[in-house]
């Protein structure tokens, strides 16, 4: 008998981690966020309301999905339009890895309803690409809050991540209520690394109002994603009543093409100077309108092409180009480099570097002369006097034959 039930327990211990292993293997979504209105527009649940539920997730896979038929399971009392406690949506699009995908669920909240936070479970069926097609399933929970007479909201600050930097991301919180007040604050995010935030102490007021918040965060390098999650929590205590509100925001990277000189180096030759560079666009974006602009900072350095136009330099691409110049006479000549680009944001950004030019030897050009050697002549200078007898011999004979 002992051994049977040790049969059982071990073969339900396999299962159970059968299930987990399957649950790893198929978590091909990740869960970004979710909150109350559309996605332009933030709204705070009350009794008695309609309301739309965004719910932000994106593929992980490399090949990512398909077909995704969504479902949203919804706590009692809230109902969607038909009165039925599922909602469901779909998309059917491809959508690839990294693509932030919003699903929009229409819900009810009774009159009845009582202030708080509320679970909601999301379940969906999507299809997979490769190796070959295959449907799966995937499901997570998260909690919205629903106010009453007394309610927090939050407003993101206009705010952009840029990739491996330290940076703040600021809120504005209201408060609205008729009675004194107790607010503390925090942050949590998956993504992003919180260093710290503000204000730490509690925020006590009796009348309704804001105040400002701010978290410092470290956003990767590597991310590649077009957005990063970040949760603002604020609990809240009356006389009367106590609750949370959450909001997930999805901070947006910044749309960026950056330009870098990765080497430039020169050769010689005589007064001749040949000028190779490299560029490569580390942004995220292409880089337009690529221009090379060189430019001497010693007089007796000229530059034959001071400008080389490159054209579209796309996000991780490099390219190369060539600076003619000459040099005067020998010594050393600065010279500056500029790289101009037009970027996504629909600004002209730059970024320089300057070298220094050693030039050490010129071959001066002189008219050869060929000296002729004294020994080369000599037969001439001695020939000279004969030539100049036979010629007066001659021409004697020729003028007495014509007296004859």
């Amino acid at each position: 008998m002992k051994k049977i039930l040790y049969l059982v327990i071990m073969l339900s211990l396999l299962l159970a981690s059968f299930i987990a292993s399957v649950k790893c293997k198929h978590d091909d979504v990740l869960f970004l966020g979710a909150k109350w209105g559309v996605e332009e527009v933030d709204y705070i649940a009350t009794p008695g309301s309609i309301n739309v539920i965004t719910v932000y997730i994106t593929p992980t896979l490399a090949n990512g999905l398909k077909d995704i038929i969504a479902e949203l399971h919804l706590p009692k009392p809230l109902t969607g339009l038909d009165g039925e406690s599922i909602v469901k949506t779909s998309h059917m699009e491809f959508v690839p890895k990294g693509q932030i995908l919003p699903l929009l669920f229409k819900v009810i909240v009774p009159l009845n309803t009582s202030e708080g936070n509320y679970t909601f479970r999301l379940k969906i069926k999507y299809t997979i690409l490769a190796p070959l097609p295959e449907e799966r399933k995937w499901e997570v929970e998260f909690s919205l809050p629903i106010s009453g007479r007394t309610y927090v909201y939050t407003e993101l600050l206009a705010e952009k991540l840029e990739k491996g930097k330290v940076q703040n991301i600021n809120f504005n919180v209201v408060y609205v209520g008729n009675e004194p007040v107790e607010l503390n604050i925090d942050f949590q995010s998956d993504a992003l690394s919180i260093l710290d935030y503000e204000p730490k102490a509690p925020i006590l007021t009796d009348k309704p109002g804001s105040f400002k918040a701010s978290a410092k965060v470290y956003c990767p390098p590597d991310v590649q994603v077009n957005g990063l999650p970040i949760t603002i929590t604020v609990t809240y205590k009356t006389l009367q009543a106590s609750g949370t509100y959450a909001k997930t925001y999805i901070i947006p990277l910044a749309r960026k093409a950056e330009v870098v000189f990765t080497e430039v180096q020169y050769t010689t030759s005589g007064s001749s100077v040949i000028i190779r560079g490299q560029l490569v666009n580390v942004g995220d974006y292409d880089a337009k309108y690529l221009t090379v602009y060189a430019q001497t900072l010693d007089e007796g350095l000229a530059v034959e092409n001071p400008t080389t136009y490159l054209g579209t330099l796309a996000a991780g691409e490099g390219t190369s180009f060539l600076i003619y110049a000459s040099a005067e006479k020998i010594g050393k000549y600065g010279l500056k480099l500029s790289a101009k680009y037009y970027g996504p944001d629909m600004e002209w950004h730059e970024t320089t570097e300057e070298i220094s030019i050693e030039i050490s030897g010129i071959a001066e050009e002189k008219e050869k002369i060929t000296p002729i050697k004294y020994e080369e002549i000599l037969p001439i200078i001695i020939g000279l006097p004969a030539v100049t007898l036979i010629i007066g011999f001659i021409m004697g004979r020729y003028t007495r034959w014509k007296s004859a």
